[in-house]
């Protein structure tokens, strides 16, 4: 329902910074940072859980003759702890001088993505003196600073990033700084996030080191609602509610925190899913939360759900329903397929949902597909038909290349192909059904009797006529000599 966010680039060096007398000197470099950790913001394309410390490190891009990695440990809950480890090594394998803990910090910069929206928030300072800072790093070796504890660190939003870079960099104190947004365990919210940190080097009488990670992903976990006060609870409920509502993405997000949830999030999903008012996306997401969460509720509430206006409701309902193995729900679902004004689309998810998530199709589904004037739910059953290749369901397979539909046609030749079934009746239909119309469906009419009579002889529907003919002509004449007689 909706794609990966597209990823920012990456920062392969930062220079350096002349010190602090004129910020404007700067400038420049904090447009560069900030351009490059906007990046931090953009979710990876599959959901990964935060990498433990043993995880293999992601080394950055080399600055200053150094690499760094970021590690995110445990768990990351919403209120809960955020804590990081940083390792160095040098890039090129030589020793290289550090300047003292005391003048060394960095920050973590940590983004997510809330529907349409993105939001950046930048740490306070993480203070290398409390590390077991190095005065070098050898060639060799790696270091591992922290743990460092970020779950109450102040953090600032991504608009106020270019005066708190320059109050960071320029030494001012922590008086000059902008407002804050809040602690880190305070502002972020379940679902995916990125973080990345940024480690500086102050040298005295020189330019000030920048040295970035690689982005991290994280998996922002939902709160223990069992430590949460009853308003507190009813409140991230709520706020949960409301994320469905801002873009397919964020209630895939939505959907995720609340199948980890369970059970518990139950009553409110139930009210929301029935408000018609609020965007598709919304309903499709809740729809499919109430399948996702086994439960005689959510059974009742997808039966009812199957009469909804929305046919994108039914369908999910079709689709996604069948995981809650309630023999009430499949009968109603059985008998919506089976009603004369049920859409043939309807047919064609329950085909599917039947196959992906039970591994078997009722009788009365399959009979439904095979029967609906919906090419997409005959094309279905064919793939259904070739999982449970019966004697019966191959005869079944053989009548649809008989089919109207071209796309039909190719699916049961391509079902058939998969089949093994050598029996002269398949044969024989797949060459009578190189005399039907359509260049994709005698192309993979070829296919399947390429495979199963290991005779190399395609089809290429780019050919020239006399090229494409003659290949229809050779099958039949191998056929007319190979075919049984009476």
């Amino acid at each position: 329902m909706c794609g990966p966010l597209p990823r920012g680039r990456s920062i392969d060096s930062i220079g350096c910074m002349n010190t602090v007398k004129d910020v404007r000197a700067f400038l420049p470099l904090l447009a560069a940072l900030l351009c490059a950790v906007c990046a931090a913001a953009a979710p990876p394309a599959v959901p990964q859980a935060a990498k433990p410390a043993e995880t293999p490190l992601v080394w950055g891009p080399p600055s200053a003759g150094l690499v760094s990695a970021l590690a995110v440990e445990g768990d990351v809950r919403v209120g809960g702890s955020f804590r990081i480890r940083l390792s160095l090594r040098s890039a090129a394998g030589q020793t290289i001088g550090l300047p003292s803990a005391g003048k060394a910090f960095g920050w973590v910069v940590i983004g997510q993505s809330l529907g349409d929206s993105k939001r950046v928030y930048y740490s306070e300072k993480v203070p290398m003196a409390a590390a077991a800072w190095p005065g070098e790093l050898g060639g060799g070796s790696v270091v591992c600073l922290g743990p460092f504890d970020l779950s109450a660190a102040t953090v600032f939003p991504s608009k106020a990033a270019r005066s708190l870079l320059t109050a960071y960099l320029s030494g001012k104190d922590d008086a000059d700084l902008p407002k804050a947004a809040g602690k880190l365990n305070e502002v972020l919210v379940a679902g995916r996030a990125t973080a990345k940190f940024i480690l500086c080097l102050p040298h005295e009488g020189a330019k000030p080191m920048l040295v970035t990670s690689a982005v991290v992903p994280v998996t922002v976990g939902p709160p223990d609602m069992a430590s949460l006060k009853p308003d507190a609870r009813e409140k991230f409920l709520a706020d949960l509610m409301k994320q469905f509502d801002r873009g397919p993405w964020a209630g895939k997000e939505a959907h995720n925190t609340c199948v980890q949830l369970g059970k518990e999030v139950l009553p409110h999903v139930l009210k929301a899913v029935f408000e018609t008012d609020r965007p598709s996306h919304a309903r499709l997401w809740l729809t499919t939360t109430l399948a996702d969460i086994r439960d005689p509720r959510s059974a009742r509430a997808l039966v009812k759900l199957l009469d909804d206006p929305s046919g994108g409701v039914q369908n999910v309902v079709a689709y996604h329903g069948v995981k809650q193995r309630s023999d009430h729900l499949d009968k109603a679902l059985l008998a919506k397929v089976k009603a004369s004004d049920a859409t043939s689309r309807l047919a064609a998810w329950t085909l599917l949902g039947f196959m992906v998530h039970r591994s078997s199709v009722p009788e009365e589904v399959l009979k439904a597909g095979l029967e609906s004037d919906d090419p997409r739910a005959r094309g279905t059953a064919a793939e259904v038909l070739a999982a449970h290749a019966s004697e019966t369901n191959i005869r079944r397979l053989v009548a649809l290349l008989a089919d109207a539909s071209e796309r039909v046609r190719g699916v049961a030749a391509k079902m058939l192909g998969k089949s093994k079934n050598r029996s002269p009746g398949v044969l024989g239909a797949l060459v009578k059904a190189l005399d039907l119309p359509g260049e994709t469906a005698r192309q993979r009419v070829c296919d399947a009797l390429s495979e199963l009579t290991a005779k190399d002889l395609p089809y290429d529907p780019a050919a020239a006529e006399a090229g494409r003919a003659a290949t229809v002509a050779a099958w039949k004449a191998w056929w007319a000599e190979k075919k049984p007689r009476r």
